[in-house]
C-alpha cells in the first residue's frame, strides 16, 4: 500500500509540475492566428534546451539558421544562390520571422511591406505615381525575400520580369528596332517603386530623353521647330520601347506624318504623280522632323517666296538630288528636257534677278495629277489667287496654258 501511495503521489506531482505555458508564464503562447509547429505541439525542447534544470535559462539547440534548417531542410538550398537577403546571409531568420507565433502569414513579425520598411526607408517608395505591387504592399511580387539568382533578389531575370505583368509589352524584344535602354533593363527609364512623374519615369519624359539625347535641346530651340519637339513630346513620333520601323517610328514614316498632316495626306493619296521621296515613304529626305533653320523645317535652303533673285545656294534643297547646273546655261541640249530646241526653259523661268520663279511656282513638291509634278494651280499675290496651271506632255516636249502668260508650246 505504501508503494502505491508513493506512485500516486509521484503521478500527482508530475501533473502539477509547471510547463512553459501557464497563466503566469507565456499565457498567450500558441493563441495567435499562425503558430509555429513545435509551439502548437507544446514541444519547446525541439528548439530550446535548459543546461541547468535549477535555473530558468534556456539556449537554442543549434546556432543561427542551422536550427531552422533542421526542419526546413529544403530552404537550405537557397544559401547556394548568388544574391542573399542580408538577414538570410547573416543567419538571422528571426529578424523577419517570429519563431513562436504571429498574426501574419509565414510567421512574419509584421505585415509584409511594413516589415520591409523597418530596414528600407519608406520615403523611397512614396510618390505621386506608385508601382502596383508597392501600392498593394506586396514586395514579394518582384523580390524573393530570401535569395535569388538575380540582382536585388528579383524573382526572375530583370529583362523578363516586367513582361510577366506587362504582357502588352511582351513583344518588344522581338521587334526589329529596340530602344537601347529596353535591351538593357526597363529600370534605365522607369523607377521600379515610385516616382513623381507619370509612367514611373524618374523625371518628365522630355527631360529624360535629353539625358541620352542632349542634342534634342537644340531641336526644341530651333528657329523653325516641329510642334511635337517644341512641346517636348518625343512620344508623338517615336515608340519609346521598340518598333519594326526605323528611328523607332510606330508606323511607316509617311503614315506617321499624315496622322497630323491629314489634309496633305488626303491630297497626296488622290494624285497620280508623287515626288520621289514621298513615293518612297521618306518625308525625312526633305524635312528634318526635329527642327531646322530653314523654311518648313527643310533640311537645306529653299526660298519661300514666289519670286526670288536666282542664286544656286537658294535651291540647295532641290539640288541635293537634282542637277545643280539645270538653270545656269541659257542654251543646252543636255542639262534638261524642258527646252525648246536648245533654249533652256528652266534658265528662262528661274535665272533672273527680278521675278525669278522658285521651283514651287511650277512644281508641286509633294504630288500632282499632272506629269513632272506640274501644279494645277499656285497661290499668287497678296490675295492668294489660285493661278491656274495646265500642262500637257507630248512625245517631244509639251504645252503650258497658265494664268501668267499666253499658251505656249515647246519641242526639243
Amino acid at each position: 500500500m505504501a508503494v502505491a501511495i508513493v506512485m500516486l503521489s509521484g503521478t500527482a506531482s508530475a501533473k502539477e509540475a509547471p510547463g512553459c505555458v501557464t497563466d503566469k508564464c507565456h499565457p498567450t503562447m500558441g493563441k495567435a492566428k499562425w503558430v509555429h509547429g513545435p509551439v502548437g505541439a507544446g514541444m519547446c525542447i525541439v528548439c530550446h534546451r535548459q543546461p541547468d534544470p535549477k535555473r530558468h535559462q534556456f539556449k537554442l539547440v543549434s546556432e543561427k539558421s542551422e536550427l531552422c534548417f533542421a526542419c526546413h531542410e529544403r530552404s537550405r538550398d537557397m544559401m547556394l544562390q548568388e544574391h542573399l537577403h542580408k538577414p538570410v546571409a547573416d543567419g538571422k531568420c528571426t529578424a523577419c520571422h517570429d519563431p513562436h507565433q504571429s498574426d501574419n502569414r509565414y510567421m512574419l513579425k509584421g505585415r509584409a511591406a511594413e516589415l520591409c520598411y523597418q530596414c528600407h526607408k519608406k520615403d523611397a517608395f512614396n510618390g505621386a505615381h506608385v508601382h502596383g505591387p508597392v501600392g498593394a504592399g506586396d514586395c514579394n511580387a518582384c523580390h524573393n525575400p530570401h535569395a535569388s539568382a538575380f540582382p536585388n533578389q528579383l524573382v526572375a531575370d530583370p529583362k523578363k520580369l516586367c513582361f510577366q505583368c506587362h504582357e502588352e509589352q511582351g513583344g518588344i524584344p522581338g521587334r526589329r528596332h529596340q530602344h537601347s535602354p529596353v535591351s538593357e533593363a526597363c529600370t534605365k527609364c522607369h523607377r521600379a517603386h515610385a516616382s513623381t512623374a507619370p509612367y514611373l519615369l524618374p523625371k518628365e519624359a522630355s527631360a529624360l530623353c535629353v539625358d541620352c539625347h542632349p542634342k534634342s535641346t537644340e531641336f526644341a530651340s530651333a528657329s523653325v521647330s516641329h510642334p511635337p519637339v517644341a512641346a517636348g513630346d518625343c512620344r508623338k513620333c517615336h515608340d519609346v520601347h521598340g518598333s519594326d520601323y526605323p528611328k523607332l517610328s510606330p508606323m511607316p514614316a509617311t503614315e506617321l506624318c499624315f496622322k497630323c498632316h491629314s489634309a496633305l495626306g488626303e491630297y497626296v493619296r488622290g494624285q497620280a504623280f508623287a515626288h520621289g521621296p514621298l513615293r518612297d515613304g521618306d518625308c525625312n529626305a526633305c524635312h528634318d522632323p526635329h527642327g531646322s533653320t530653314h523654311y518648313r523645317i527643310l533640311r537645306k535652303d529653299f526660298p519661300k517666296e514666289f519670286y526670288v533673285p536666282y542664286a544656286e545656294a537658294n535651291y540647295d534643297m532641290c539640288f541635293a538630288c537634282h542637277n545643280r547646273q539645270v538653270a545656269q546655261e541659257e542654251r543646252t541640249t543636255t542639262l534638261t528636257d524642258f527646252r525648246d530646241q536648245n533654249r533652256n526653259l528652266h534658265f528662262l523661268h528661274v535665272n533672273k534677278q527680278e521675278k525669278g520663279r522658285s521651283c514651287r511656282a511650277c512644281h508641286q513638291v509633294h504630288a500632282s495629277s499632272q506629269p513632272k509634278h506640274i501644279r494645277t494651280s499656285v497661290p499668287f499675290g497678296k490675295m492668294d489667287w489660285e493661278l491656274p496651271v495646265t500642262y500637257t506632255k507630248t512625245k517631244n516636249g509639251g504645252s503650258c496654258n497658265v494664268g501668267c502668260h499666253a499658251p505656249k508650246a515647246y519641242a526639243r
